[in-house]
């Protein structure tokens, strides 16, 4: 008996929806994948970066490849170096900051902290000290109380070895009496009080200090608002990276004076 074909199966015109639902399916595993790894956590990031800021940093201060390291204000103490470095004449206000605040994390407390700030201008590094912490109104005896934080600001400074100029700042407020007929009497009266704290209890060079009075002439913000003039009642210490001494004149015989026609 002869065998029966078996019918010829129908052909499926639907096939290709499998292949396009795989590759549907791909797609959204794909995307699924970039938008979880879209989504990383900021701060973390943000502390790994600026981990890795420092480390290079450390590498650069132990006699690494020479230049700036990137943004090193945003920079912490993640991988501090094993030891302090002084930095070497010719340095950068940033490496003098980082020093100072890594000498004077190590001594003060929380609160002396607050009492201190940083800034740089087209001079250098200033380290920044709020009238009204170290001085009473209008005198320019210090404070009792500041000598602690005081003493440890000088012994920070004192292991750089370099040369400080001393600025006494008031706000624009007038004062009259015995003692400081304006503002300028007042703001170079305090800026030579430090000079000579410094010097007779600290043992800082004299020759490496220099006191200067500007009165209100030279604020870091406007005198509109009781904060604001509270902020430029202040002393700053410039620090000075190379002074250059003055050469002597021989009397006997002087340079001449450049003649014009």
């Amino acid at each position: 008996m002869a065998k029966r074909k078996h019918e010829e199966e129908h052909e499926n015109h639907e096939r290709w929806l499998v292949s396009y639902a795989d590759f549907i399916t791909l797609l959204f595993a794909f995307f699924t994948i970039l938008y979880a790894t879209s989504q990383k956590d900021i701060s973390k990031a943000q502390e790994f970066q600026r981990s890795l800021q420092q480390a290079f940093k450390s590498f650069i201060d132990f006699g690494g490849l020479p230049g700036q390291y990137v943004d090193h204000k945003e920079a912490t103490q993640f991988l501090p170096p094993p030891i302090d470095v002084v930095p070497q004449e010719g340095k950068g206000p940033l490496e003098m900051q980082d020093y100072l605040e890594r000498e004077l994390d190590k001594e003060m407390t929380e609160e002396e902290d607050k009492q201190v700030d940083f800034y740089t201008d087209a001079t250098g590094l200033r380290v920044s000290l709020a009238s009204s912490t170290f001085f009473d109104p209008g005198d320019a005896l210090i404070r009792e109380e500041a000598l602690p934080a005081l003493n440890k600001i000088a012994r920070a400074l004192k292991k750089t070895n370099r040369s400080l100029i001393i600025e006494g700042h008031t706000d624009n407020q007038g004062i009259h009496t015995s003692k400081f007929p304006s503002n300028w009497e007042l703001s170079s009266t305090r800026a030579c009080t430090i000079v000579r704290y410094f010097e007779t209890q600290i043992g800082y060079p004299p020759s490496k200090l220099a006191p200067i009075g500007y009165a209100d002439q030279r604020p870091r913000f406007p005198n509109d608002t009781p904060e604001h003039r509270a902020k430029n009642r202040r002393i700053d210490i410039l620090i000075v990276n190379d002074v250059r001494k003055p050469q002597s004149v021989n009397p006997a015989n002087p340079e001449k004076e450049p003649t014009h026609k």
